[in-house]
């Protein structure tokens, strides 16, 4: 069931081929949300500007500029939720569009029911603020809860809403192994089970970010055959 909050949620859908724009907006507006269409990535970038959305669902193969350069571009100015849509479904196409910094990736054709819960999922990530624990810390690294705010050695870190969610997860758990579908639950939910490419490109971008060498990270380690561990002391 919509909440309040998210009946009020405004998405923008990047989409030039008009049946599925208007399949994809008629779906959503139906359970609740908001949305405007557009069909260029120059007014999509317009759009997102002047008037920032709560969730983007991009299409990759716009008619003006390739979608990958939007996402570029939305990347250097905000983190905003963002899902890309393309009829692209290699996995190449998937892991390049996750290391541009799209927060999820779904080929063409899908069902409404299935977007329909990837924007929830994705929405409930950027709202959810747990209570109980207002501030993590593990060794340089700290996350205030009430202000979704992570640095480390006093530098703020600008996270998408994934990369948010794998550090919320990560820090709760410092010192314990998290296994691969655990993570992808916790951060992505059910549906995402066994979806590792997905994972594997966020715990990539995320180190990026968190590491000295990333090539050596010691915030976010890779315990082979297992899952990934947040050491309480540097290995």
């Amino acid at each position: 069931m919509q909440t309040l909050t998210d009946q009020n949620r405004h998405i923008l859908i990047v989409e030039d081929d008009a049946d599925t724009a208007e399949m994809v907006s008629t779906f959503l507006e139906t359970a609740g949300y908001s949305t405007a269409t557009v069909d260029t990535g120059e007014i999509a970038l317009n759009e997102i500007s002047s008037q920032p959305p709560d969730l983007v669902l991009l299409d990759l193969g716009l008619p003006d500029m390739p979608g990958l350069e939007v996402l570029k571009q939305v990347r250097a100015n905000s983190f905003l939720p963002l899902i890309v849509i393309s009829g692209k479904t290699q996995e190449h196409d998937k892991v390049v569009a996750l290391e541009q910094g799209a927060d999820d990736y779904m080929g063409k054709p899908f069902s409404p029911e299935e977007l329909l819960a990837r924007v929830m999922a994705l929405l409930r990530r950027v709202g959810w603020t747990p209570v109980p624990e207002p501030k993590l810390i593990v060794r340089h690294l700290e996350l205030d809860m009430a202000r979704r705010q992570a640095s480390i050695r006093n530098k703020k870190l600008h996270l998408t809403p994934v990369e948010y969610g794998i550090l919320v997860t990560m820090m709760r758990t410092a010192g314990a192994v998290v296994n691969h579908d655990d993570l992808l639950r916790a951060v992505w939910g059910e549906r995402y089970e066994s979806d590792y490419s997905v994972l594997r490109v966020n715990i990539s971008r995320l180190r990026q970010k968190l590491e000295e060498n990333p090539r050596h990270p010691s915030y976010i380690v890779t315990v082979p055959g297992q899952g990934y561990v947040m050491p309480l002391k540097r290995p």
